[in-house]
């Protein structure tokens, strides 16, 4: 259900729009988008509904619940949901708020024994703490106690449901749009889909999730920075030689693009990212082409997932926003089952998480900055690298969906 804008939201829409004059040209003359889409709060209300309301929302991959009776409790914008495998096996999506009075399902009591990296239950119903009126995973209701002297339960369970999500499954990643008019997300990412055909992303196991709470920069910050390979010489100096930038390459953008991304190659085959030695530490991944196995991928799906696509192990960082300089981040690595069961594994891989420690604390500390920056009255407007291609490109996915959402609220 969309939400109408407010005046405010509406004017700071505005005045963001009337000054995004080169910011999708080509890099060697674009322009960086008005500081306001990074740091004001009325436009941050307008951009939950532009963007967050209607666009395709990544919130998981689909052996995060692996199992029949698995539920993943998530809150994207403040608003409770459940990504679940019911009974039968199949993924559901829905809202996570008890239809009595409003009591979140997965809050108080239920979340008892739950932590941010391993929030998953298991179990045939889902009850709510509050006064335990329990639901089927399909979201009927099927108990409702000590409601009979005022409405039979049975007319109750005719009536009350726990509201469904529209969502897709692609390759394996769970995606969710609150806009049950939005256009399927597949024919958007085209170029994504082919990338990932090779990669059997749904056969893939995640390792436990690692999630970062009240990260202090804007979620379009992070995209950029992200995509973007200029600093990784300079703030990854140390960790990221293995795919240095001067290997980075990019791809056109059209109108339409539901997808930004860009490869950049490796020394050598044998090079892993995140490594002391700049050596992979566990096999590749099989099917992937010659070519795949010569680069890695950055990519994003806007507005909440990007995704590095290595040759040895796929990582998802799913972007939460909480304001407009403030965000979770939920990062899952993805690896091959016959990765994973090799002799080993496990303590390969935590050495390569203690490396990587350094990579995310490098871009925390840089994206923070540089929302404290973007605040400044001083904030410029570039000129950009042509290591930068990514960010109009950002920019333009960003400048349609803006005047779309504008031209149909005003």
């Amino acid at each position: 259900m969309k939400r109408p804008l407010s005046p405010r939201a509406i004017a700071a829409a505005e005045k963001v729009l009337s000054d995004v004059d080169g910011c999708t040209d080509s890099v060697a003359t674009a322009r960086l988008l008005p500081p306001d889409v990074y740091t004001s709060e009325d436009f941050w209300e307008f951009e939950k509904e532009a963007i967050f309301s209607r666009e395709w929302l990544c919130i998981g991959h689909v052996n995060e619940i692996a199992e029949p009776g698995d539920q993943l409790p998530l809150t994207i914008l403040d608003e409770p949901i459940v990504m679940l495998r019911d009974l039968s096996g199949e993924i559901r999506v829905m809202s996570a708020v008890c239809q009595h009075r409003g009591q979140p399902l997965f809050g108080g009591l239920a979340g008892e024994g739950r932590d941010a990296a391993s929030p998953c239950l298991n179990g045939r119903r889902m009850k709510c703490p509050y006064h335990n009126w329990q639901f089927e995973l399909d979201g009927r209701l099927v108990a409702a106690p000590s409601m009979t002297e005022t409405v039979p339960v049975k007319r109750l369970r005719e009536t009350i449901r726990l509201p469904q999500i529209r969502h897709e499954i692609f390759h394996g990643l769970v995606f969710i749009n609150f806009d049950d008019n939005a256009e399927p997300l597949a024919p958007t990412v085209q170029r994504m889909d082919e990338e990932l055909s090779t990669f059997g992303l749904e056969e893939l196991v995640p390792m436990p999730a690692f999630v970062f709470s009240d990260q202090k920069w804007n979620w379009k910050i992070h995209h950029d920075n992200a995509l973007e390979p200029y600093h990784t010489s300079y703030v990854h100096r140390g960790v990221h030689e293995a795919a240095p930038a001067k290997n980075a390459r990019f791809y056109d953008f059209e109108e339409g693009d539901g997808q930004i991304m860009h490869p950049t190659y490796l020394l050598d085959e044998n090079a892993g990212l995140a490594s002391t030695d700049g050596k992979r530490t566990t096999p590749i991944i099989p099917g992937l082409t010659d070519e795949q196995r010569k680069r890695v991928m950055f990519a994003s799906i806007p507005p909440m997932l990007f995704s590095i696509l290595q040759p040895t192990f796929v990582q998802l960082a799913m972007i939460h926003p909480t304001g407009p300089g403030s965000m979770d981040l939920r990062r899952v690595n993805l690896y091959p089952k016959s990765a994973v069961e090799e002799p080993g594994f496990q303590e390969a891989y935590e050495k390569f998480m203690q490396r990587k420690e350094l990579a995310i604390h490098q871009d925390a500390v840089t994206t923070a900055a540089l929302q404290q920056g973007l605040r400044s009255r001083y904030a410029p407007r570039g000129p950009l690298s042509w290591m930068e291609s990514n960010i109009p490109q950002l920019n333009q996915w960003l400048i349609e969906r803006y005047r779309k959402a504008l031209t149909a609220d005003v």
